[in-house]
């Protein structure tokens, strides 16, 4: 036991050490852009935005976040279908994800927030809650492949990229195609619910099969809304496709707020290397450095100016830390109310 608890308190202390690196390493290649751009000129850009154009950008991304929880709330059945079940999901969402842009957890800080706020107020129990927040995800993924694929047809279409580049792109959006598809088709399937039973036939059967549970749970909720549930399921991913693609509408504005002639399609190759890029640097707290990095870079090659490239990154930043703030004083106001059930 004592050994076990050693081995835990050593892993937690890597992971740790791990993401305040990362952190550190994202603050340093902030600096490093900083220092190479010329941070007058970006001022000038940002303040072209101006009041109207930064209530455009928030209007735009409140639509496109309203998109992903009513994506959510599909997943409720009947009463995901209620304003008033949409409204809570909406302001659980806010929380969660401010955590998971502010805090130095990694993409995944917020759904455990979820998942409690859930539980403490709207006495969804949390073995349910993590089921609907592993499909949301789930959804997410799979609505993420079409979006990456028109974005890879824009890339290679350019030419803007190294040839090196432009294949480590195409390998990306296949391999993320495929794991995608070949998960939900395994889902469909139920082959964990097989796996489970073929489990408990061994010698570590049971302890093995109880491992499963949680998934088995998933499995049989997501089986349950591909067949019986198709017009939910189809308006889910429809709803989630387009979160996907107001992140790229957003880009747009920005980028013609700040003057730069660029069509939908220049916006949508810079959103979808933004999106692989923080797929694989998901271990960055919130992405420091890794997202603004590859905004820079191509939308310097986007419109022939670094400069610009910094505004679009420092904007999009201002706009994460001002949703944030709501979120942040969404969960204070969730913490001064009463639980409405005994969380525990």
């Amino acid at each position: 036991m004592g050994s076990e608890r050693q081995i835990r308190s050593t892993r937690a202390v890597a992971v740790t050490a791990f993401k305040f690196l990362a952190f550190a390493g994202g603050l340093i290649l902030l600096g490093w852009i900083a220092a190479e751009t010329d941070l007058t000129a970006v001022a000038h850009a940002v303040l072209r935005v101006g009041w109207t154009g930064g209530a455009a950008i928030i209007v735009l991304f409140a639509i496109g976040f309203t998109a992903d929880v009513g994506a959510w709330a599909l997943m409720f059945g009947d009463m995901g279908a209620s304003w008033l079940w949409m409204g809570r999901l909406w302001l659980v969402q806010m929380v969660g994800e401010a955590v998971n842009v502010l805090l130095p957890f990694g993409s995944l800080g917020g759904e455990p927030v979820k998942a409690m706020l859930l539980k403490r107020h709207y006495d969804v129990s949390y073995r349910e809650a993590t089921a609907y927040l592993l499909l949301i995800q789930a959804m997410n993924t799979l609505a993420e492949v079409p979006f990456v694929g028109l974005g890879l047809v824009a890339i290679l279409r350019r030419h803007i990229l190294s040839p090196t580049a432009e294949t480590v792109m195409t390998v990306g959006v296949v391999w993320l195609g495929v794991f995608t598809i070949g998960i939900f088709i395994a889902l469909h399937l139920r082959l964990l619910a097989s796996l489970q039973q073929r489990l408990k036939a061994g010698r570590w059967g049971e302890r093995l099969s109880q491992g499963l549970v949680v998934l088995g749970d998933i499995e049989e909720r997501l089986y349950t809304f591909i067949r019986h549930r198709p017009a939910k399921f189809a308006g889910a991913l429809i709803f989630a496709f387009l979160n996907w693609a107001f992140g790229a509408f957003e880009t747009f504005l920005i980028l013609r707020f700040l003057g730069m002639p660029v069509d939908l399609s220049d916006a949508w190759l810079l959103e979808t290397c933004v999106v692989l890029v923080r797929n694989i640097t998901f271990f960055v707290p919130g992405h420091l450095g890794t997202q603004d990095g590859v905004i820079v870079l191509v939308g310097g090659l986007l419109t022939g100016s670094p400069t610009a490239g910094l505004a679009v990154a420092l904007v999009r930043r201002g706009r994460e830390l001002l949703w944030s703030g709501i979120g942040l004083a969404i969960g204070g106001w969730f913490g001064l109310k009463p639980s409405a059930v005994d969380a525990t």
